[in-house]
């Protein structure tokens, strides 16, 4: 006997959408059948007009835990996870102390052991350039190898020591010593001596409202890192993987190192596929990131990278802020931290665009679970409904449009998240499924803490769909 069935829905993957019914066996998915045909279950959930996705990867996920427990922790962030249609969220090695090693993810993970409702993978660092360091953390299921290229920031050190690196020497060997791991390099690129300069020049002329914080970071800072990136991943051979890709002109870099065979790929987030500069003007410090937001032909761009393979995923780089941390930058936008969250709405998003019509449906679910399993290196468990997967499902109701509510969000920085406030969703996240296990529907968390799982890589050189 099967302990669930979910009849009667229509299973969404890359290779196309069919009426099945999914069977789930000890918290993996055992059989894909005809409507009708599966053996009895313990439980079954009827999916009548709903789609059946795989549950979705958020690859790009801020947690604040224990440090900064007001601004979110592992219950509160992952509740938000599920609510937003998310199994799997991969940590981003910001914390105190930063991920740096083999002995800081194992703090890191038993944080998420004890409060995560919805599965949880970490990076570390490559920005220490050093091999037994990195090498502790690959040991203990780091899933990619993550530096910034800046300067440690001033006020922030306890968060961001060993995570930053600049000088083109450095990066080579951050670089080399990730080829050797066989995991993503992964790096915040945005060229920091051409954005201080731009900054500090601004600072000079008095300037300190919003908008100056985008024009202090330009398309082309975005676009030299990620083209110096590119120039050294195609020299050491190492698997590069660049986060929050915000601009037309960062895509057409991409879009040329792919060309030329470098390994590259590519993310971007909602915020820079929906969102100009122009927040910046209407919530101020609220619509603060890095990189930050851009102009129409960007999104637009964005998009275009997106439909044409260029951009491999999408992902939230949900960044939790209290209001405390983002009221000073009405005063003086530097001095509000950059980033707000999203991972409340990650599913529905990119579901609800391709609903629109934006891109194929069958794309907007690879870009968000199989092509982050392939990355990550989390397939085949994660990101596909097949058997012998992990039974990470998603009902999703296309029928069922809304607007978002932030006030009704799980993240504990939902008073952060007032650029999403008011904006239009096709469909909804009815229910969600962590290894056969409901943690989310109709509203409602069903789960309890400590019901997610940690992942670690189990093929980290799989070839991501198109």
């Amino acid at each position: 006997m099967l302990d669930v069935a979910v009849i009667n829905g229509t299973v969404v993957s890359p290779q196309g959408q069919m009426r099945l019914d999914v069977g789930i066996e000890g918290g993996r998915l055992v059989l894909l059948a005809a409507p009708g045909s599966l053996p009895a279950a313990t439980q079954t959930i009827d999916a009548t007009e709903l789609m059946v996705l795989p549950g979705t990867i958020d690859s790009h996920f801020h947690c604040r835990a224990p440090s900064f427990p007001e601004r979110e922790d592992f219950a509160s962030g992952t509740r938000a996870a599920a609510a937003g249609g998310v199994t799997t969220v991969l940590e981003m090695p910001i914390s105190v102390p930063p991920t740096t090693d083999g002995a800081t993810l194992v703090e890191r993970r038993a944080h998420a052991e004890r409060d995560a409702y919805v599965d949880v993978g970490f990076y570390s660092s490559s920005a220490t350039l050093d091999r037994d360091r990195i090498g502790s953390a690959v040991a203990e299921g780091a899933v990619a190898l993550k530096a910034f290229l800046q300067e440690v920031p001033a006020g922030r050190e306890n968060e961001f020591d060993g995570l930053c690196i600049h000088r083109n020497d450095d990066i080579m060997q951050a670089l080399e010593l990730v080829a050797e791991t066989g995991l993503p390099a992964v790096f915040h690129a945005e060229d920091y001596p051409t954005y201080s300069l731009i900054e500090r020049r601004l600072r000079d002329a008095g300037r300190h409202d919003p908008l100056a914080h985008g024009e202090g970071r330009p398309d082309y800072v975005e676009a030299l890192a990620i083209s110096n990136l590119i120039l050294l991943a195609g020299a050491t051979g190492a698997r590069l993987h660049i986060p929050h890709v915000s601009s037309a002109l960062a895509v057409d870099v991409i879009r040329d190192g792919k060309r030329r065979g470098v390994q590259v790929t590519a993310e971007t987030c909602p915020q820079y596929l929906t969102f100009t500069a122009a927040a910046l003007q209407e919530h101020g410090p609220y619509a603060k990131c890095n990189p930050p937001l851009k102009a129409a032909g960007d999104v637009a761009g964005l998009w275009d990278g997106l439909r044409d393979g260029t951009i491999d995923t999408v992902a939230t780089d949900h960044s939790p802020f209290t209001p405390t941390d983002k009221d000073p930058g009405w005063e003086n936008i530097w001095q509000a931290t950059p980033g707000f969250p999203g991972v409340d709405i990650l599913t529905p998003f990119l579901i609800g665009s391709a609903l629109d019509g934006k891109l194929p449906l069958e794309r907007a679910v690879a870009l968000i679970t199989a092509n982050p399993a392939d990355i990550f290196g989390l397939a085949p468990r994660k990101g596909r409904l097949v058997p012998g997967a992990d039974a990470d499902l998603v009902l999703y109701d296309p029928t069922v449009n809304g607007t978002v509510d932030t006030a009704s969000w799980q993240t504990r920085a939902q008073a952060s998240g007032r650029v999403w406030h008011g904006y239009p969703l096709t469909g909804s996240v009815l229910t969600t499924m962590v290894r056969g296990t409901v943690v989310y529907a109709r509203g409602e968390i069903i789960g309890s803490p400590g019901c997610g799982a940690i992942v670690r890589p189990t093929n980290p050189a799989v070839t991501p769909v198109a």
